[in-house]
């Protein structure tokens, strides 16, 4: 069509091929991940930052360890490690 268009009438068209790209895969559905995540916590099968990362693949280190801490702090399990507190007896 774009052959005919500049036969006829626009002599200046240059056609082209069109270019095509694809997104990423089909996202994951939001009730899944939950479902998942729910059941990692619950069997205690994975570590709060996989959790996050899971969630948030997208976030850098410092974004996943700040949620992290933030997680840990609001559940109470941000507690401070008993064998570093000093010398053991």
């Amino acid at each position: 069509m774009l052959r005919l268009d500049r036969a006829l009438s626009t002599p200046g068209l240059v056609p082209e091929r069109p270019r095509i790209t694809f997104g990423d895969s089909v996202s994951e559905d939001p009730t899944s991940t939950a479902q998942i995540l729910s059941l990692l916590q619950q069997a205690q099968a994975a570590f709060t930052d996989t959790k996050v990362c899971w969630l948030h693949p997208d976030w850098d280190d410092t974004a996943v360890q700040s949620e992290v801490n933030r997680i840990l702090t609001e559940t109470g399990q941000a507690v401070p490690d008993p064998m570093q507190a000093g010398e053991l007896a």
